[in-house]
Formats: C-alpha cells, structure tokens, sequence
C-alpha cells in the first residue's frame, strides 16, 4: 500500500498541515496561559477541536498532555520513560504510541502497527521549516497531527534535553527512502 504524504509547516508557534496539492487542513498555535503552555488546534473553518495542555510531572519526571476535544472528551498523552522518548494515549480501543528517533525523526504506532513517520530534520528537508509527513491511512491524520502538534508544544529553539542521541529509540522499520 502507498504511503500518503503531507508536510508540516512551522512558524514561531504556529503549526499546518498541508496535502500534495498544498491546500491547508488543519492548523495549530500554542502560547503560556496562566504559567501553563496550552495549544489549539483548528479546522479548515476556524473552529477549536482540540485544546492541549502541556505539564511535566515533577515526581515522575515525565511530560505529559492533557488533550480535549470539543466534545470535551478528556485524553492524556504521557510519557512512557524519563528520556521523553516514548509517549502513550488510550483512544476508546485504540492504543496509540510515539517513538521519537534520532535525528528528529517520529514514529506513530495505533495498536502496535506503524501508521506515520515525521521527519523533522530541517536539514534534510528542502524546505526551511517544514517536517514531512508519511501515513498509511488518511483517517488517521487529524489524530496524528494532535499529537505532533502535542509534541512541538511549548518548543523553542534550544539546545535538546538529553545529552546523547543514544537515549533515543532506534528506528527499526523506516518508510523513508
């Protein structure tokens, strides 16, 4: 089956996914609100489906997001480890797991099985501020792109967390060529 692919374009804090034939569909801004970084994200008609708030757990260090759709249905995004490297989120009967890779690169997994791939090097890509996005099925792409735009949340330009990429998980499966 062919991967689908979009491209994610990201300005200061404000992030949108576009298809091949670069019409937007769905669009995202965070900011500090009350001592708390929080991000929406839009449709095409300008209208909140998702809010997030970003937390980092003090005694467990580990970060998690706590998202709600506007059903107000509430989820939540934690971290799996303290390197920050593997993220999980219960949707109904889904489970839905984030491994973030070397060189920026994510992998989305819904139910054990592979369904993105972001590539989020900068330096790879063409374009100057874009990720490129590979998907296996189109129904999954307004929840992955909730969860990238969790995982950019509250992001600046500053050097990484961990010390070594060798905390990162290795990519055992890649789409990309």
């Amino acid at each position: 089956m062919d991967k689908l692919t979009y491209k994610i374009s990201h300005a200061t804090n404000n992030l949108q996914i576009y298809n091949t034939e670069n019409e937007c569909l769905f669009f995202s801004s965070w900011f500090l609100e009350f001592g708390k970084t929080t991000a929406e994200i839009y449709n095409t008609e300008e209208e909140i489906i998702y809010k997030i708030i970003k937390k980092f757990k003090f005694w467990k260090w580990r970060i998690s997001y706590e998202i709600e759709t506007k059903e107000g249905k509430k989820l939540i995004l934690i971290s799996d480890n303290k390197q920050n490297s593997i993220f999980k989120l219960q949707l109904n009967e889904d489970v839905f797991e984030v491994k973030i890779h070397y060189f920026d690169k994510k992998s989305i997994f819904k139910n054990g099985n592979k369904i993105a791939e972001i590539n989020d090097s900068f330096s790879t890509s063409k374009e100057k501020n874009i990720s490129n996005v590979l998907l296996s099925d189109k129904e999954d792409l307004e929840f992955v792109f909730v969860i990238f735009s969790c995982l950019k949340t509250g992001e600046t330009h500053q050097k990484p967390i961990m010390k070594s990429q060798k905390e990162w998980i290795s990519i055992k499966d890649e789409w990309s060529s």
